[in-house]
């Protein structure tokens, strides 16, 4: 079978089209990542109280080809507990195929994208991520 997602043709729309195996072929890899800074209020920060904080990701191929996925994402923060989850569908450039190359449909594959999403291990590198750009350095 031929790999889409190094093959594919160029579309004038921009969208990469791939195949489901070709997806599950792609070697995500973190780009960016930022914490909405709304969600950092002084309202939000009193001691003690539970609080939510979100923000933005975005994975590129580490193999090469040109697919881009982001989302946005939410810590829950309550007293014993963090979690993390995945908040929006993906915004990408990814669009995936049926086995006779029709489009899927725009939210069908957003949807698709979603929970092959959700299937990742995401939150570890970007924790490492947030640390790394928000995390308090000598001097600040």
């Amino acid at each position: 079978m031929k790999d889409l997602a190094f093959s594919a043709p160029a579309f004038p729309d921009g969208l990469l089209r791939l195949s489901n195996p070709a997806l599950r072929a792609l070697q995500l890899t973190h780009l960016i990542s930022g914490v909405y800074e709304d969600s950092l209020s002084p309202a939000l920060q009193t001691c003690g109280r539970p609080t939510t904080i979100t923000g933005y990701t975005e994975w590129i191929d580490a193999a090469g080809s040109p697919a881009t996925l982001g989302w946005d994402w939410e810590i829950r923060c309550m007293p014993g507990q963090v979690r993390w989850h995945r908040l929006s569908l993906p915004f990408t450039n990814v669009l995936l195929v049926h086995e006779d190359r029709r489009d899927l449909p725009w939210q069908c594959n957003l949807q698709r994208l979603a929970e092959w999403v959700d299937t990742l291990a995401w939150t570890e590198p970007l924790r490492t991520a947030l640390f790394v750009q928000y995390a308090c350095r000598p001097g600040h």
